[in-house]
Protein backbone atom coordinates (compact mmCIF):
# COMPACT_ATOMS: atom_id res chain seq x y z
CA UNK A 1 0.00 0.00 0.00
CA UNK A 2 1.02 3.15 -0.84
CA UNK A 3 1.51 4.58 2.61
CA UNK A 4 2.06 8.23 1.85
CA UNK A 5 -0.75 8.68 -0.57
CA UNK A 6 -3.00 7.53 1.84
CA UNK A 7 -1.83 9.78 4.25
CA UNK A 8 -2.35 12.92 2.35
CA UNK A 9 -5.92 11.75 1.67
CA UNK A 10 -6.74 10.98 5.11
CA UNK A 11 -5.64 14.89 5.89
CA UNK A 12 -7.41 16.18 3.15
CA UNK A 13 -10.49 14.58 3.73
CA UNK A 14 -10.08 15.78 7.88
CA UNK A 15 -9.47 19.25 6.86
CA UNK A 16 -12.89 19.18 4.28
CA UNK A 17 -14.78 17.46 7.04
CA UNK A 18 -13.57 20.50 9.79
CA UNK A 19 -14.68 23.25 6.89
CA UNK A 20 -17.68 21.76 6.54
CA UNK A 21 -18.36 21.28 10.20
CA UNK A 22 -17.37 25.17 10.63
CA UNK A 23 -19.60 26.12 8.13
CA UNK A 24 -23.51 26.35 7.87
CA UNK A 25 -25.37 23.01 8.15
CA UNK A 26 -25.78 22.57 4.63
CA UNK A 27 -22.92 20.88 2.40
CA UNK A 28 -22.48 22.72 -1.10
CA UNK A 29 -22.24 20.55 -3.75
CA UNK A 30 -18.73 21.49 -4.71
CA UNK A 31 -17.56 20.45 -1.32
CA UNK A 32 -19.95 17.09 -1.33
CA UNK A 33 -18.24 16.10 -5.01
CA UNK A 34 -14.90 17.17 -3.03
CA UNK A 35 -15.44 14.99 -0.51
CA UNK A 36 -16.79 11.91 -2.70
CA UNK A 37 -13.11 12.30 -5.13
CA UNK A 38 -11.16 12.18 -2.05
CA UNK A 39 -12.90 8.82 -0.68
CA UNK A 40 -12.82 7.58 -4.05
CA UNK A 41 -8.86 8.19 -4.07
CA UNK A 42 -8.43 6.35 -0.90
CA UNK A 43 -10.86 3.42 -1.50
CA UNK A 44 -8.73 2.96 -4.79
CA UNK A 45 -5.36 2.87 -2.90
CA UNK A 46 -5.98 0.66 -0.26
CA UNK A 47 -7.97 -1.60 -2.61
CA UNK A 48 -4.97 -1.92 -5.19
CA UNK A 49 -2.59 -2.60 -2.27
CA UNK A 50 -4.73 -5.52 -1.11
CA UNK A 51 -4.74 -7.14 -4.63
CA UNK A 52 -0.98 -6.97 -4.77
CA UNK A 53 0.00 -8.36 -1.79
CA UNK A 54 -2.74 -11.66 -2.80
CA UNK A 55 -0.80 -14.65 -3.27
CA UNK A 56 -1.77 -16.23 -6.76
CA UNK A 57 -4.53 -19.32 -6.76
CA UNK A 58 -3.05 -22.11 -7.95
CA UNK A 59 -5.76 -23.99 -10.58
CA UNK A 60 -7.42 -27.18 -8.52
CA UNK A 61 -7.70 -29.98 -11.25
CA UNK A 62 -10.55 -32.06 -10.58
CA UNK A 63 -10.03 -35.18 -9.00
CA UNK A 64 -10.61 -38.52 -11.87
CA UNK A 65 -14.00 -40.56 -11.52
CA UNK A 66 -12.21 -43.71 -10.27
CA UNK A 67 -14.15 -46.23 -12.12
CA UNK A 68 -15.05 -49.26 -9.59
CA UNK A 69 -13.34 -52.55 -9.82
CA UNK A 70 -16.33 -55.45 -11.51
CA UNK A 71 -15.75 -58.09 -8.55
CA UNK A 72 -14.81 -61.27 -10.82
CA UNK A 73 -17.14 -64.55 -10.35
CA UNK A 74 -15.11 -67.56 -9.74
CA UNK A 75 -15.71 -69.88 -12.03
CA UNK A 76 -17.96 -72.61 -11.25
CA UNK A 77 -16.57 -76.05 -10.97
CA UNK A 78 -18.75 -78.37 -13.02
CA UNK A 79 -18.27 -81.86 -11.92
CA UNK A 80 -19.31 -84.47 -14.49
CA UNK A 81 -21.66 -87.37 -13.04
CA UNK A 82 -20.66 -90.66 -13.71
CA UNK A 83 -23.28 -92.77 -14.83
CA UNK A 84 -23.86 -95.65 -12.40
CA UNK A 85 -24.46 -99.17 -14.00
CA UNK A 86 -26.89 -100.94 -11.77
CA UNK A 87 -25.86 -103.92 -10.45
CA UNK A 88 -26.87 -106.71 -11.45
CA UNK A 89 -27.67 -109.51 -9.48
CA UNK A 90 -25.52 -112.68 -9.40
CA UNK A 91 -26.35 -116.10 -8.51
CA UNK A 92 -24.80 -118.33 -6.47
CA UNK A 93 -23.42 -121.80 -8.45
CA UNK A 94 -25.88 -123.98 -6.15
CA UNK A 95 -28.45 -121.93 -7.03
CA UNK A 96 -27.82 -122.20 -10.77
CA UNK A 97 -27.34 -125.92 -10.43
CA UNK A 98 -30.42 -126.38 -8.55
CA UNK A 99 -32.31 -124.88 -11.19
CA UNK A 100 -30.34 -126.80 -13.87
CA UNK A 101 -30.81 -130.17 -11.77
CA UNK A 102 -26.56 -130.79 -11.47
CA UNK A 103 -26.58 -129.98 -7.69
CA UNK A 104 -28.50 -133.26 -7.57
CA UNK A 105 -26.58 -135.15 -9.90
CA UNK A 106 -23.37 -134.81 -8.21
CA UNK A 107 -25.06 -135.58 -4.70
CA UNK A 108 -26.05 -139.00 -5.76
CA UNK A 109 -29.66 -138.62 -5.64
CA UNK A 110 -31.42 -140.65 -7.61
CA UNK A 111 -34.29 -139.13 -10.25
CA UNK A 112 -33.59 -135.50 -8.79
CA UNK A 113 -36.04 -133.04 -10.81
CA UNK A 114 -35.55 -129.47 -10.45
CA UNK A 115 -37.84 -127.22 -8.52
CA UNK A 116 -40.93 -126.00 -10.54
CA UNK A 117 -42.70 -122.78 -10.08
CA UNK A 118 -45.76 -122.87 -8.79
CA UNK A 119 -47.79 -120.72 -12.02
CA UNK A 120 -50.73 -119.09 -10.12
CA UNK A 121 -54.31 -119.70 -12.23
CA UNK A 122 -55.19 -116.25 -13.57
CA UNK A 123 -59.11 -115.74 -13.28
CA UNK A 124 -60.82 -115.88 -16.67
CA UNK A 125 -62.43 -112.38 -18.06
CA UNK A 126 -66.28 -111.73 -17.30
CA UNK A 127 -68.01 -111.61 -20.43
CA UNK A 128 -70.99 -108.48 -20.01
CA UNK A 129 -74.34 -109.92 -20.01
CA UNK A 130 -76.38 -108.09 -22.47
CA UNK A 131 -78.48 -105.41 -22.09
CA UNK A 132 -81.79 -105.01 -21.41
CA UNK A 133 -83.68 -104.04 -24.92
CA UNK A 134 -86.12 -101.87 -22.47
CA UNK A 135 -84.18 -100.66 -20.30
CA UNK A 136 -81.71 -99.27 -23.19
CA UNK A 137 -84.57 -97.39 -24.78
CA UNK A 138 -85.55 -95.90 -21.59
CA UNK A 139 -81.70 -94.94 -21.22
CA UNK A 140 -81.76 -93.17 -24.86
CA UNK A 141 -84.95 -90.79 -23.89
CA UNK A 142 -82.35 -89.22 -21.15
CA UNK A 143 -79.76 -88.04 -23.45
CA UNK A 144 -83.00 -86.35 -25.60
CA UNK A 145 -81.88 -82.47 -25.44
CA UNK A 146 -84.44 -79.76 -25.09
CA UNK A 147 -83.61 -76.07 -26.55
CA UNK A 148 -83.58 -73.10 -23.55
CA UNK A 149 -86.92 -71.45 -23.78
CA UNK A 150 -85.87 -68.59 -21.41
CA UNK A 151 -83.28 -66.94 -20.26
CA UNK A 152 -82.50 -68.57 -17.00
CA UNK A 153 -82.57 -71.85 -18.80
CA UNK A 154 -79.99 -70.27 -21.73
CA UNK A 155 -77.96 -69.13 -18.72
CA UNK A 156 -78.12 -72.42 -17.40
CA UNK A 157 -76.82 -74.02 -20.27
CA UNK A 158 -73.74 -72.01 -20.75
CA UNK A 159 -71.07 -74.05 -22.14
CA UNK A 160 -68.37 -75.63 -19.33
CA UNK A 161 -64.78 -75.38 -20.84
CA UNK A 162 -63.43 -77.60 -17.24
CA UNK A 163 -65.36 -80.47 -15.90
CA UNK A 164 -63.94 -81.59 -12.61
CA UNK A 165 -65.97 -82.77 -9.60
CA UNK A 166 -66.10 -79.05 -8.13
CA UNK A 167 -68.14 -77.99 -11.11
CA UNK A 168 -71.44 -79.20 -9.43
CA UNK A 169 -72.38 -77.76 -5.61
CA UNK A 170 -72.39 -79.93 -2.53
CA UNK A 171 -76.22 -80.76 -3.06
CA UNK A 172 -75.43 -82.26 -6.72
CA UNK A 173 -72.39 -84.12 -5.59
CA UNK A 174 -74.96 -85.60 -2.86
CA UNK A 175 -77.88 -86.05 -5.13
CA UNK A 176 -76.26 -87.76 -7.68
CA UNK A 177 -73.60 -89.58 -6.11
CA UNK A 178 -76.04 -91.35 -3.60
CA UNK A 179 -79.14 -91.31 -6.91
CA UNK A 180 -76.51 -92.23 -9.89
CA UNK A 181 -73.19 -93.99 -8.37
CA UNK A 182 -74.31 -96.29 -5.64
CA UNK A 183 -73.51 -93.94 -2.78
CA UNK A 184 -69.97 -93.73 -3.89
CA UNK A 185 -68.44 -90.21 -4.63
CA UNK A 186 -65.28 -91.55 -5.52
CA UNK A 187 -66.96 -93.41 -8.73
CA UNK A 188 -68.48 -90.15 -9.56
CA UNK A 189 -65.26 -87.86 -9.32
CA UNK A 190 -63.36 -90.54 -11.64
CA UNK A 191 -66.20 -90.37 -13.60
CA UNK A 192 -65.97 -87.29 -14.60
CA UNK A 193 -61.79 -86.86 -14.94
CA UNK A 194 -62.72 -89.37 -17.80
CA UNK A 195 -65.41 -87.46 -19.38
CA UNK A 196 -63.52 -84.28 -19.55
CA UNK A 197 -60.69 -86.02 -21.72
CA UNK A 198 -63.15 -86.97 -24.09
CA UNK A 199 -63.27 -84.62 -27.59
CA UNK A 200 -67.05 -85.27 -28.31
CA UNK A 201 -70.31 -85.82 -26.77
CA UNK A 202 -70.45 -89.10 -28.38
CA UNK A 203 -67.94 -90.50 -26.83
CA UNK A 204 -69.46 -89.15 -23.30
CA UNK A 205 -73.11 -90.76 -23.99
CA UNK A 206 -71.63 -94.50 -24.59
CA UNK A 207 -69.36 -93.96 -21.39
CA UNK A 208 -72.81 -92.91 -19.45
CA UNK A 209 -75.06 -95.46 -21.10
CA UNK A 210 -72.56 -98.14 -19.52
CA UNK A 211 -72.45 -96.39 -16.10
CA UNK A 212 -76.67 -96.22 -16.27
CA UNK A 213 -76.71 -99.97 -16.92
CA UNK A 214 -74.81 -100.54 -13.78
CA UNK A 215 -76.77 -98.13 -11.96
CA UNK A 216 -80.35 -98.80 -13.13
CA UNK A 217 -80.52 -95.01 -14.70
CA UNK A 218 -83.55 -95.93 -16.54
CA UNK A 219 -86.05 -95.97 -12.67
CA UNK A 220 -88.36 -93.35 -12.48
CA UNK A 221 -86.75 -92.13 -9.12
CA UNK A 222 -83.26 -91.79 -10.68
CA UNK A 223 -84.71 -90.10 -14.24
CA UNK A 224 -84.82 -86.76 -13.44
CA UNK A 225 -81.16 -86.50 -11.49
CA UNK A 226 -79.68 -88.92 -14.63
CA UNK A 227 -81.25 -85.92 -16.68
CA UNK A 228 -79.46 -83.36 -15.11
CA UNK A 229 -76.52 -84.60 -14.45
CA UNK A 230 -76.72 -85.46 -18.42
CA UNK A 231 -77.24 -82.18 -19.53
CA UNK A 232 -74.45 -80.80 -17.40
CA UNK A 233 -72.00 -83.31 -19.08
CA UNK A 234 -73.37 -81.90 -22.45
CA UNK A 235 -72.40 -78.55 -21.57
CA UNK A 236 -68.73 -79.70 -21.45
CA UNK A 237 -69.06 -80.25 -25.54
CA UNK A 238 -70.81 -77.03 -26.47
Amino acid sequence: MDKEKARVLIHKINALYKNIDANTPGVSPLERDLMLSYLRQFYETIALSQSQNKAPVKEVQPEKEVKPIKEVQPEKEIQRVKEVQPVREIQSVNEVKRETGLLGRERGVANFEPEKKIVEPVAPAITPQPADPLSDNELTHLFIWQEPSNLAERLASQAITNLSFSTFSMNERLLYTNDLFGKNSAEMEEAVKMINNFTHFDQAKVFLLNIGRQHDWHKEERKEAAKSFINTVRRRFL
